[in-house]
């Protein structure tokens, strides 16, 4: 066998092996850190911690990725407000200053019509944090976010008119809205919401009831676990969410799926029990991120696309419970749609025979005049989304419109070979490998579509590191983050595709 190719499957094995376990990983949250050291510092103490935040500072001053802007607002509020809690050094009281500045010239972009990619429960949350910094002397103008605090408080009255239930996306943000600490809110794992942001705030308020003392206890065991999903070794340093135990597993044995390697003979006996034990798992209702807290419209569809495909008796009919509109969605209630959810749906349906034109044609609406499919609200980079949509169209009659899309992919590519939207990065690479792959098995790539997959493979190649993964954020939940598993699924499976090139007919 080739050698690469061999040290590839036995990374993926490795990696097989441990998904969901626990809780899955995740990377560091820079707003649920600053959050945990305001509200619910570690009893180690916050000085790693707060230098671990500090570190995180961009050079214009705020936090976040430059390149989506409207994550930042949310991190660099809660940071600021941390730093100007506990902050004694001239550095920090700058670093404060610096991130005033930075909001106030980051304001313009809320001025304009709300788009669909808001980050989660920044309705909620931005507000909130702005009425926070004006309690602690910090100057920052609520004006130019009138728009994003009229949702808020039409979310707001939704939560009041129905009070949300535990393993619901509004508990998620209850650090935003919530302030009796009952107890009956700490779910199967600890948690707020399994929100270590939410989880801190519950505990804040808890502190002051003895009676409590017991559930505080438990609380304080999941901020420590969150933590350690996290991998960073630093008390206090926490993700945005988690447990995400069954959103890494069934999304990562779908990537494996559209990647071919499904029923790789060199993974099936690793395969066969995660296979088994989402199966397991999988609800009348469909499947959540973990097994408490209700399930959503991507992570069921990647489960029942996997489970089908392994021949174990599903229920497409389930995601029937995911539309809204014209559209399917993660959670039902939500303000904005999601074009990956809907491709994932729209994948999953068509690949079994059951897609409809109408469902279809909700994603053919959305591709931009450039042939693209815009930044989603479940993921920062337009290449998953575009990819993730190309492989739900393939099949269907949408030629032209998956040639634009294509052609989107040549023109977007760097000189390197690879793709990304900070220069080429190993999973954005991997989205168009694993979409341009799909399409070639299809035989629905000319000569330059081919020679582009071949440049982008060539870059995968080159970049690939045994058993160490790249550390880019790109994912969207309350803040740009990464899980860390099933994005090193993505690049793993692109990988190896790379290293077992097409044969000559495209199969």
């Amino acid at each position: 066998m080739n050698r690469t190719v061999d040290i590839l499957l036995t990374d993926l094995r490795y990696l097989i092996n441990d998904l969901g376990t626990g809780g899955g990983q995740i990377s560091a949250s820079i707003y649920d850190t600053a959050q945990t050291l305001r509200l619910a510092p570690p009893p180690e103490g916050i000085g790693p911690a707060l230098n671990w935040l500090t570190e995180q500072q961009q050079s214009d001053g705020g936090w976040g990725d430059p390149v989506l802007p409207r994550t930042r607002e949310v991190p660099t509020l809660a940071a600021m407000l941390a730093l100007h809690s506990y902050g004694t050094r001239t550095h920090d009281r700058l670093a404060v200053r610096t991130a005033l500045a930075f909001l106030k010239r980051q304001a313009w972009q809320w001025m304009t019509p709300l788009p669909d990619d808001l980050p989660v429960g920044v309705e909620l949350l931005l507000p909130r944090l702005i009425e926070e910094a004006a309690k602690a002397g910090l100057d920052v103008p609520l004006a130019p976010y009138a728009s994003l605090i009229a949702l808020g408080n039409r979310r707001r009255r939704l939560i009041a008119g129905t009070p949300p239930a535990l393993g619901q996306t509004a508990i998620h943000s209850w650090e935003a809205w919530g302030s009796d600490p009952d107890p009956a809110l700490l779910d199967g794992v600890g948690s707020v919401g399994h929100s270590p942001a939410a989880t801190a705030a519950w505990l804040h308020v808890a502190a002051e009831h003895a009676d409590l003392t017991d559930a505080c206890a438990t609380a304080r065991r999941y901020l420590e676990q969150a933590a350690a999903a996290t991998a960073m070794s630093i008390p206090g340093v926490v993700p945005t969410i988690w447990p995400i135990a069954r959103f890494e597993q069934a999304t990562s044995l779908y990537t494996l799926l559209i990647a071919g390697l499904l029923d790789h003979p060199r993974l099936r006996d690793v395969l066969q029990p995660q296979i088994a034990d989402l199966a397991a798992a999988m609800r009348p209702n469909g499947l959540g991120f973990s097994d408490f807290f209700d399930p959503n419209g991507q992570t069921t569809a990647a489960a029942l696309a996997v489970l089908r495909a392994a021949g174990r008796p599903v229920d497409l009919a389930i995601l029937k419970s995911f539309i809204d509109d014209d559209h399917y969605c993660a959670h039902q209630g939500e303000l904005q749609s999601s074009i990956s959810v809907t491709a994932y749906v729209v994948h999953v349906l068509n690949r079994f025979g059951e897609a409809s034109a109408y469902s279809v044609g909700a994603l053919i609406d959305h591709q931009l005049p450039d042939g693209r499919w815009h930044i989603d609200k479940w993921h920062g980079s337009w290449l998953y989304s575009t990819c993730q949509v190309l492989i739900a169209l393939q099949g269907t009659d949408q030629i032209t419109v998956m040639k634009r899309a294509i052609d989107a992919l040549m023109s977007y590519q760097h000189a390197d070979g690879g793709w990304g939207m900070h220069g080429s990065t190993a999973e954005e690479t991997a989205y168009g490998i694993l979409a341009l792959r799909d399409l070639l098995r299809a035989g629905l790539l000319d000569t330059a579509a081919r020679l582009a997959l071949s440049r982008a493979e060539q870059w995968m190649l080159y970049d690939y590191r045994p058993f160490s993964p790249s550390g880019h954020l790109c994912w969207l939940a309350k803040e740009v983050y990464r899980p860390l598993r099933l994005a090193r699924t993505f690049e793993l499976a692109a990988t190896i595709l790379a290293a077992e090139p097409p044969s000559d007919d495209g199969a």
